[in-house]
């Protein structure tokens, strides 16, 4: 394990599972990840080589099987329930809605047992359709829920918002699952105020990191993978050096229900 520290920022190099443990129980306001989804994707197959043809690296993703994801997940989940908050908010990506298996369902259920309470789908429109047997994958989801027996954290009672994003992922990006940094600092401002501690126990390139520390929240990001890691440190290490800056939690799609 590596630990490395850029202002409110503390970077992790290791396994979720070996990091969790350490950390101060009800230390964490939001929990924010993109974990694998159980596909076994960019493992030589198609995805793998359009992405390098767009110059991402085409490399597997690690714990990427259906079985190591479920195993990898839960025992994150079951570790979530004690860093968390009483009061918390804790977003989970969860792929598309299609198969071979409804990892979408099992995320679902899972964020509704052993500590945690579910609460909402959030829908992320991509825009555009890409891959897909059939059905196109335009949309992922991402599970919120909260702890069970607290509050679900929400920066302002007043306000209520759409459960549709919609942006399209990135372009220039280093992961092939990148996500893009306005879609994360949407749910960072629904979720938390300044100074707030942010967690992402998949951290891959720093997507998380990059929103948390612009926004002004402390953050702490965890990732298996060197290369990956070294691009969230330079990630955040710009970001947290720029001059502070609001980002727009949300797109004209998004405006406040009345």
């Amino acid at each position: 394990m590596r630990i490395e520290r850029i202002g409110d920022a503390t970077l992790y190099l290791g396994d979720c599972r070996d990091v969790l443990p350490t950390l101060a129980a009800n230390s964490v306001q939001l929990l924010w990840t993109d974990p694998p989804y159980g596909h076994s994707n960019h493992d030589g197959d198609f995805n793998a080589r359009l992405n390098e043809h767009r110059g991402i690296e085409g490399k597997p993703i690690a714990n990427d099987s259906p079985d190591e994801m479920r195993v990898v997940v839960d025992t994150m989940l079951s570790e979530a329930v004690r860093v968390l908050d009483d009061d918390c908010c804790c977003c989970c990506c969860c792929c598309c809605g299609g198969g071979p298996r409804p990892t979408f369902a099992w995320v679902a259920n899972r964020m509704d047992s052993n500590g945690l309470r579910f609460f909402h789908s959030v829908i992320w429109d991509k825009l555009n359709p890409g891959l897909g047997w059939r059905y196109r994958r335009q949309h992922e989801m991402v599970m919120v829920a909260h702890k069970d027996g607290g509050a679900l954290r929400w920066q302002d009672n007043a306000k209520a918002v759409r459960n549709i994003y919609s942006q399209m992922p990135p372009r220039n990006r280093v992961h092939p699952n990148e996500k893009p940094v306005e879609m994360v600092a949407h749910f960072i401002n629904n979720h938390t105020y300044a100074g707030d501690v942010v967690l992402d126990p998949f951290m891959g390139s720093g997507t998380t990191g990059v929103a948390a520390v612009r926004m002004g929240r402390k953050f702490i990001g965890v990732e298996l993978d060197q290369a990956y890691f070294e691009t969230a440190r330079d990630r955040i290490a710009a970001a947290q050096s720029a001059d502070m800056f609001n980002l727009a939690p949300s797109r004209p799609t998004q405006e406040a229900l009345l």
